[in-house]
């Protein structure tokens, strides 16, 4: 059975969690009550106090582990584990509030409590980012990376090859790729050799030690994926299969009776809770209300710089389809030649397009110009995040060609959205960009939100 992280790894960061959480709450301690920095009058004993480490240490590592922070064989990503940390820290941090007021035998300070979640969060994150490193070096020096063989040509294998090559932490080496239909022709994938086709399976594995097989082709035949399923679990190869949700009705699927008639039907999305829709909204005002003062001065000599490089209006102004098939006009700083479409009518944008302004380029690749759709946010058209709005000429095209396309419209659009953080912009694959939408929609958080926030400032590829 071969595991993607080495069991001693996960006894270290569980140690090191718990030494960090205790030296943060006595850190705290010492804040309060022995620095001086903060007025007292009467010091509580230290033993006392420590007493609580009992209860939160555990509390701490529970709440980890139920947040996957533990797991062997799935560990998460860095901003996964980042988040991770942030979540269960402050469900922490909020319990033990609660049992401040609750429990009246003692008195913990609030300033402790509160001095020991920001410690602990900073704290765990770099320690972790530490035993990452380790963890990887000693792979590479042991050569403990598992051998991963991936089944098919297309986008997900290549989008696979290239993460796993960028994010060496997770122990694995690419050694290779098999087609289902192989051809002499064919010598590499993002750098990867082509093994040959699927029928080569067997000796593949036996020649290079697989240690784990993803299937990255979701046309591929039941019979013959089942097949191969059953060859690597003789084998006790980990065997993982590209889940296709364009393929799939939902993953949200509910059931109901009436009478003793079961009726299938799609579960409430989580936006359809009025509490989670509140929690959005009221997150949106307050994030794009801040960037919106803070960035005014720059969007003032942007506005300057648009008319100083050849005049037209400052804004570009564009009806949009947005929540429940509503039209809105979506704002956007200038960027191409005015009435760049009045010959070719509605297209996408391209690479190297020719109606892009010099200035133009540089607001497109670095996404400033779309500074102007917080105004959009602030007025209700819009949200920070969500799927990106579309043009009525291309959803009317897309809603009789796409299956579920409008199933992306039951929420508002956004600035920002899981499709466009992943790659998915401009005049790429439709089909891709409705799974990551639909995603979205089904699997909501704010933690998603911030998520997605935080990766759209390193997000330009295919900003043109």
């Amino acid at each position: 059975m071969f595991k993607r992280r080495n069991p001693k790894f996960s006894l270290i960061t569980i140690l090191t969690d718990a030494a960090v959480v205790a030296g943060a709450y006595l850190f705290a301690y010492w804040f309060r009550f022995e620095s001086h920095w903060v007025p007292i009058r009467d010091i509580p004993d230290v033993l006392e106090y420590g007493k609580a480490l009992w209860v939160i240490v555990p509390t701490f590592l529970f709440l980890f582990k139920t947040n996957h922070l533990y797991s062997i064989r799935s560990p998460l990503s860095r901003i996964d584990e980042f988040f991770a940390v942030i979540k269960a820290t402050t469900t922490v941090f909020f319990i033990c509030m609660a049992v401040t007021f609750a429990y009246r035998d003692f008195t913990y300070s609030r300033i402790v409590i509160v001095v020991t979640w920001i410690l602990s969060m900073a704290g765990i994150i770099f320690v972790r980012n530490l035993i990452r490193i380790g963890e990887r070096k000693e792979r590479k020096e042991k050569g403990q990376q598992i051998k991963l063989l991936i089944i098919g040509i297309n986008r997900n294998a290549r989008k696979l090859v290239k993460r796993f090559q960028e994010v060496q932490r997770a122990g694995y080496q690419v050694v290779g790729v098999l087609s289902e239909t192989f051809h002499e022709g064919e010598k590499h994938l993002e750098g990867v050799p082509i093994l040959g086709a699927v029928d080569s399976f067997e000796k593949v594995v036996e020649e290079y030690n697989i240690g784990e097989v993803i299937l990255a082709d979701p046309d591929f035949s039941r019979e013959g994926t089942a097949e191969i399923m059953l060859k690597c679990e003789s084998r006790m190869i980990t065997f993982k299969l590209v889940a296709d949700f364009y393929g799939l009705v939902t993953s949200r699927v509910d059931i109901e009776y009436v009478s003793d008639v079961p009726l299938l039907g799609l579960k409430e999305l989580p936006l359809d809770d009025v509490w989670n829709r509140a929690a959005k909204r009221l997150f949106d005002i307050v994030l794009s209300a801040i960037v919106f003062t803070v960035c005014l001065p720059f969007m003032t000599t942007a506005a300057f710089l648009i008319k100083l490089s050849g005049g037209g209006p400052i804004f570009y102004k564009q009806e949009r389809v947005g929540e429940d098939g509503q039209v809105f006009n979506l704002l956007k700083f200038r960027t191409m030649k005015s009435n760049a479409e009045a010959e070719t009518g509605p297209v996408w944008a391209k690479e190297n397009d020719e109606r892009v302004t010099a200035m133009g380029k540089i607001f497109r690749r670095t996404n400033l110009d779309e500074l102007p759709q917080l105004w959009n946010v602030l007025k209700g058209d819009m949200s920070l995040v969500g799927p990106r709005p579309e043009r009525p000429h291309f959803v009317e095209q897309f809603k009789e060609e796409v299956p579920r396309y409008m199933a992306r419209h039951k929420i508002k659009s956004g600035i920002t959205g899981w499709a466009q953080v992943n790659g998915l912009r401009g005049n790429t694959s439709l089909k891709e960009r409705i799974k990551y939408d639909l995603y979205y929609v089904e699997n909501w958080s704010l933690l998603l939100d911030m998520k997605i926030l935080i990766m759209t400032f390193t997000a330009f590829k295919n900003a043109y």
